[in-house]
C-alpha cells in the first residue's frame, strides 16, 4: 500500500501546475493533501474508483485537508475534538481496519510567535487523540506538522531559536509524540539525510517539516519512505510511505 503526505499550498493553484500528471506519476492508493485552502463545495477530483474526503476550514482560503483514497476505509473522520482547531479543516481520520490513517496540517505559530501558546494547546491535544486511537489499533500520522526536531534538520540553526517551527515547545511536542511510541519513518531510513526534506518558503529554505510517524508496533510493515523531490507545483515535495498489506 502506498500512501503519499503531501502539502499542496493551495488546490486550486495546484490544479493549475497539472496536479493530475503528478497524482498519475506518484500512482499510489492513498493521497493526504494539506492546506488545499478550499471552502465546502469547492473540493472533488474527476478520478475514478477513489473515495474523496474533505475537511475544510471555515475562514476562506486558509488551511484544509483532503483524503483520496483508492481503497475506501470503514470510515473517515474529521477533527481532533477542539473546536478552535477543528474549524480550520486541520484533521481527516480514516479507518482501514488493522490500522488508523490520520491526515494532519499542524497550526502555525505565526512569524512573530503569536499563536505559540495555541500550538503548544494543540500539540497535547493531538498527542492525547493519537494515543486513544493507538490504544485501540496501530496508527500512522501524516501530513505537515509544521516544526522540526531531528538534528539533521536543525542543521545551521541554533537550539531553541525564536523562529516558528524551531522553538523549544514545538520541538518538545514533536519528541513527546515520537516518545509516546511513534517512530519516524523518513528518519528511519534515512537517519542523516540533510537534503531530503526540503521545504521552500518564499525563497527560503527551511527543513523537515513534513513526517510519517507510525506507531511502533506497526513498523514490521514498513517497506520504505522516501521524498520525491522532482515533483513540482508546490513549496513541498510529496512523501511516500509504503507499508505491506
Amino acid at each position: 500500500m502506498k500512501i503519499i503526505t503531501w502539502n499542496v499550498n493551495g488546490f486550486r493553484s495546484l490544479m493549475n501546475s497539472s496536479f493530475l500528471d503528478a497524482f498519475n506519476t506518484l500512482d499510489a492508493d492513498v493521497y493526504c493533501l494539506q492546506e488545499t485552502k478550499l471552502q465546502a463545495g469547492e473540493g472533488g477530483l474527476d478520478v475514478p474508483g477513489f473515495h474523496q474526503y474533505w475537511h475544510y476550514a471555515k475562514r476562506k482560503g486558509y488551511a484544509g485537508t483532503a483524503l483520496i483514497t483508492l481503497r475506501q476505509p470503514e470510515g473517515a473522520y474529521c477533527g481532533i475534538g477542539m473546536e478552535e482547531f477543528d474549524s480550520e479543516g486541520r484533521v481527516i481520520t480514516a479507518d482501514y481496519g488493522s490500522f488508523y490513517l490520520v491526515n494532519c496540517y499542524a497550526p502555525h505559530a505565526n512569524q512573530d510567535l503569536s499563536r505559540l501558546q495555541e500550538r503548544v494547546a494543540w500539540d497535547a491535544a493531538l498527542l492525547a487523540f493519537l494515543k486513544a486511537l493507538d490504544a485501540q489499533k496501530p496508527v500512522i500520522l501524516c501530513g505537515d506538522l509544521n516544526a522540526a526536531y531531528n538534528e539533521a534538520d536543525l542543521r545551521g540553526r541554533n537550539q531553541g531559536m525564536h523562529v516558528p517551527g524551531y522553538t523549544t515547545e514545538e520541538r518538545s511536542g514533536l519528541t513527546a509524540l515520537l516518545q509516546s511510541g511513534f517512530v519516524d519513518a523518513y528518519r528511519h531510513y534515512h537517519p542523516e539525510e540533510m537534503a531530503g526534506k526540503f521545504v521552500y518558503r518564499k525563497g527560503i529554505r527551511a527543513m523537515g517539516m513534513d513526517y510519517f510517524l507510525v506507531s511502533e508496533r506497526l513498523m514490521e510493515r514498513l517497506v520504505d519512505c522516501r521524498v520525491h523531490n522532482r515533483i513540482h507545483g508546490s513549496d513541498h515535495w510529496p512523501l511516500e510511505l509504503v507499508i505491506s498489506e
